[in-house]
């Protein structure tokens, strides 16, 4: 579940608390908010110091809190910092994160992109398709955030318009098998078949894909079990046992 920094900021403004409010980022970074009497006077993270700090961290989406109220120790008071539009800031994009979190299940979903609707599409930009390239349906989120030069709160805003453009969708690439491959297995498993079941062989293999939705020309390797175990279902036990024994070699 993705976090807004809203619901802990907005209470230390409102009710004029003074501390150290400390953010610890998924991504190796931490944030230090000084806040005084409700203002937020300074904020630190690793790389950076004053508004561009504070303005990256509101951006965080993944996150830990702690807040320690009292004495701030030293710091530089940085007047470019807008306590208000930094609220401003989070109240608008907590509808966005609302988005996300309805649909990216987590950091750790892995991406591939449909390069027929990729190309259809019109309503996408150019970082939305700076985006699309980063899916390679190997990397999760969480691989590719750190390397996208983005934002998480704008990586995955993004990722939800191909999500919703119905470019990007779950799921590793499958192995695909070779030409050859493919064409003695399905070769292989059509004469098993007939040597069983005669000419409604193809009739199972055919009802078989449409179960598993899958197709031969894009047969996968992980395909195969799935693809065994529904036509078994259809045989005697004997025949189910002696087809997935044959089919043991290819999988």
């Amino acid at each position: 579940m993705y976090q807004s920094l809203l619901p802990t900021v907005k209470p230390l403004i409102f009710e004029g608390k003074s501390g150290v409010l400390q953010i610890d980022y998924k991504y190796n970074d931490t944030a230090k908010l000084y806040v005084k009497e409700g203002i937020i006077e300074q904020v630190e993270t690793h790389s950076q110091k004053g508004k561009r700090a504070a303005s990256m961290c509101m951006q965080w989406l993944s996150f830990t809190t702690s807040f320690k109220e009292g004495a701030q120790g030293e710091y530089t008071l940085d007047p470019e910092i807008d306590t208000m539009s930094l609220l401003s800031f989070l109240e608008k994009t907590a509808k966005n994160i609302d988005v996300i979190n309805n649909n990216i299940p987590s950091n750790d979903t892995i991406y591939r992109v449909d390069t027929d609707k990729l190309n259809a599409a019109k309503n996408l930009n150019a970082k939305d398709l700076k985006v699309a390239l980063l899916f390679d349906g190997q990397r999760s989120l969480t691989n590719i955030i750190p390397l996208s030069g983005q934002s998480e709160l704008a990586l995955l805003t993004r990722t939800c318009r191909l999500i919703l453009a119905g470019v990007a969708m779950e799921g590793a690439l499958k192995n695909i098998l070779p030409d050859n491959e493919r064409e003695i297995f399905l070769d292989g498993l059509n004469d098993k078949l007939m040597d069983m079941v005669g000419p409604a062989a193809a009739i199972l293999i055919d009802d078989a894909f449409d179960e598993i939705q899958a197709s031969p020309e894009s047969l996968a390797k992980e395909d195969l079990t799935p693809l065994l175990n529904t036509i078994g279902s259809q045989l005697e036990d004997d025949e189910a046992t002696a087809l997935i024994q044959w089919g043991a070699e290819y999988i």
